[in-house]
């Protein structure tokens, strides 16, 4: 394999580079316990026009401190390598099996992401992803698992995961690629995706005030796509716009069917940190509340927190915006990804939506209900809605009420449904009422 960038790059810290690794890999596997399995990650920076035009001495910097955070997140016995300047190759040697494998890619990521990198005091909202490979169950040959790390990696970007292990489909997928983003731009534009909603319960009365709208999509042959693949094929078909505008003008037509029915239920539905830059959008949703003639307090822009919120004057005038016209504001899956409870001073929201890891262990695990208690605490001391997600045992719904939580929300109540579905569902829910 060809050493991208040999006489114009030099390896930070005097990194070995990828003739180094493949020799290192060839000599430990040939030694190795046959119950163990050595694993190949390739941590690599997503190329963006922020990273493109650093100046060289920039370069080295920024390379500088990538290294020594990887470094620090290695065991004794791992390896690291540098293949060019946005792309570094980690040995983990002597593991059990592909799991920890898994864990070091989510650690490398977390590791990388915090504190944000910056440069001359300015944070740089620079993304990676990681693509690992396994020896010997997706080869023995050094050079085919690196470039099969190399295709998880692209495999993991392109499906908006950012972690991947590989899998041999993963170079089969080009073609197929290509037709579900033309059938996707086809079926926006014929308006066949459809929002499911999810009920929210309130844990003091057991009534149903609120639901999620979850994006849901049926190819032409019967086949349902998962929602991270229908994001991600979103993002590389260029159709975030296209999509945002169906998106709000779809929440408001729901919320308006469901006043027609006689269901007083407010709406949430999901948008990326990415989505808060286009400074349209709070106009693009008074817009599609305005022509349905619906009180903007019902509709509810949960914020995914795993993508980071950039720190900008933009962001900012956003938010502030679609406060200012009287729609929520929450954060979702709070608690885990970039930033953590910090957001709670820096976003002006009305809610958190507390992620399932941190709900569902909590009639068990006496620590996990105080991490609950704590999250819960300081939510309410800002005088924010607190929603549980993935509640599915009345074990767990019966411990909310004491841990603080506002709703509840999960299979215990609900699986995501179709609108008619719903309004059957929430009727004999609330026993006709309302």
């Amino acid at each position: 394999m060809h050493e991208a960038g040999v006489g114009e790059f030099e390896p930070p810290g005097a990194l070995p580079r990828l003739r180094q690794a493949l020799a290192d890999l060839a000599r430990i596997a040939g030694g190795a316990d046959p119950s163990r399995c050595q694993g190949l990650v390739v941590f690599s920076l997503v190329r963006e026009a922020a990273l493109l035009r650093l100046a060289p001495e920039a370069v080295a910097r920024l390379s500088m401190q990538i290294t020594d955070r990887l470094r620090a997140a290695l065991r004794p016995v791992d390896r690291l390598y540098v293949l060019d300047e946005w792309e570094w190759l980690i040995l983990l040697p002597h593991l059990p099996s592909s799991a920890p494998v898994h864990l070091a890619m989510l650690k490398f990521r977390r590791t990388f992401y915090q504190p944000p990198l910056a440069i001359g005091g300015i944070e740089l909202g620079l993304n990676a992803v990681c693509g690992a490979a396994l020896s010997p169950e997706h080869g023995e040959d050094p050079l085919h698992l690196v470039q099969s790390a190399r295709i998880a990696a692209l495999a993991a970007s392109q499906n908006g995961e950012w972690v991947a292990l590989y899998d041999p489909c993963m170079e089969q997928e080009s073609v197929a690629q290509r037709s579900l983003v033309t059938e996707l731009q086809h079926d926006l534009a014929d308006n066949a995706l459809a929002l499911f909603l999810q009920p929210q319960v309130e844990v003091a009365t057991g009534r149903c005030v609120h639901a999620e709208a979850l994006l849901r999509w049926q190819r032409h042959g019967g086949d349902w796509v998962q929602p991270p693949l229908i994001m991600a094929t979103i993002e590389r078909g260029g159709l975030r716009h296209t999509f945002n505008r169906w998106l709000f003008q779809t929440a408001a037509l729901t919320l308006a069917q469901l006043r027609d029915a006689g269901v007083p239920v407010d709406l949430s539905i999901n948008v990326t940190a990415n989505d808060l830059l286009d400074p349209e959008m709070p106009d693009l949703i008074a817009q599609a509340l305005t022509l349905w003639h619906l009180p903007p307090q019902r509709l509810c822009v949960e914020i995914t927190e795993t993508v980071a919120v950039e720190e900008s004057q933009e962001v900012a005038d956003v938010l502030h915006r679609l406060r200012s016209l009287g729609v929520r504001l929450a954060i979702d899956d709070f608690g885990t990804g970039y930033a953590g409870m910090s957001y709670l001073q820096q976003l002006p929201v009305h809610e958190v939506k507390v992620d399932r890891r941190f709900v569902m262990p909590i009639a068990e695990s006496p620590r996990d209900r105080e991490i609950l208690r704590s999250i819960t605490g300081l939510a309410r001391t800002l005088g924010l809605r607190i929603v549980a997600e993935g509640v599915e045992t009345r074990e767990v719904m019966d411990l909310l009420g004491e841990l603080g939580c506002t709703s509840a929300q999960g299979y215990l109540h609900g699986r995501a449904l179709p609108l008619h579905q719903f309004i059957a569902w929430w009727h004999a829910h609330e026993g006709g009422e309302g």
